[in-house]
């Protein structure tokens, strides 16, 4: 179907002849793989790291920028609550103009939502706001590593991190060593500040862990379908 060359790309009446599709319906369950697992389990626990980084920045935001964010809050909380669900959140990022998908709301609501009650408060919703941003004041950054950076030294090592994020819920020894893989690009067993900034302004991954996620099962599919004779290759199709 994306074959640049308009005489051997699939037509239409093609693609939904093809024997890919006549057999969906009896397509085999297939486990994501360790490796696609992995990965999703990585982005999680990084997200860890970065979200506690967010809250420590909140703390840190101008006057100027908390009334902001608190205008946007209190606009948002329809009920009057001091907490906004789901709904609320997507229209307000409407309002204020973020035209985010839908998906991609729930995937902020989850990430944000730190204690799982449905909601997000005041202080969970400003960890949003500030990732939002995009992470763009380094002033921030470098108050937020310092808020890890417990004996001074320039340096987050492994004890900082694991004290960091003790009262994190799921944060295993195997968690807080992973995060601290990931993060250490130059594996000099701490993070320094520029690796600390490159893992903040990274932005988030699930488009691009869904997207692997898509491509590792279509793999597995096609390869577990040409196994068992479901899906015949064609020489005259690409």
């Amino acid at each position: 179907m994306l074959d640049p060359d308009p005489k051997q790309r699939l037509t239409a009446q093609q693609v939904l002849e093809h024997p890919w599709l006549q057999n969906a319906k009896k397509a085999p369950n297939v486990s994501l793989g360790e490796t696609v697992k992995a990965r999703l389990k990585q982005f999680s626990v990084m997200n860890k790291l970065k979200k506690r980084a967010l809250k420590v920045i909140a703390q840190h935001l101008s006057v100027e920028e908390v009334a902001g964010i608190k205008e946007g809050f209190h606009m948002m909380d329809i009920g009057n609550r001091g907490k906004i669900n789901i709904d609320e959140l997507r229209v307000g990022l409407h309002k204020l103009g973020h035209q985010i998908p839908d998906t991609d709301v729930q995937i902020l609501m989850d990430a944000g939502d730190v204690d799982k009650d449905g909601y997000l408060d005041y202080g969970e919703f400003v960890a949003i706001s500030v990732h939002l941003r995009k992470m763009g004041n380094d002033e921030h950054l470098h108050k937020a590593f310092q808020f890890f950076d417990q004996n001074q030294t320039g340096y987050i090592e492994l004890e900082e991190l694991r004290d960091a994020l003790a009262d994190e819920v799921d944060t295993s020894e195997e968690v807080v060593t992973a995060i601290m893989h990931d993060v250490d690009t130059d594996k000099d067993g701490r993070i320094s500040y520029e690796e600390f900034a490159v893992m903040m302004k990274a932005g988030t991954d699930w488009r691009k862990a869904s997207r692997q996620y898509s491509r590792e099962r279509f793999n597995s599919l096609s390869l577990k379908l040409m196994k068992d004779g479901s899906l015949q290759s064609n020489n005259n199709v690409r």
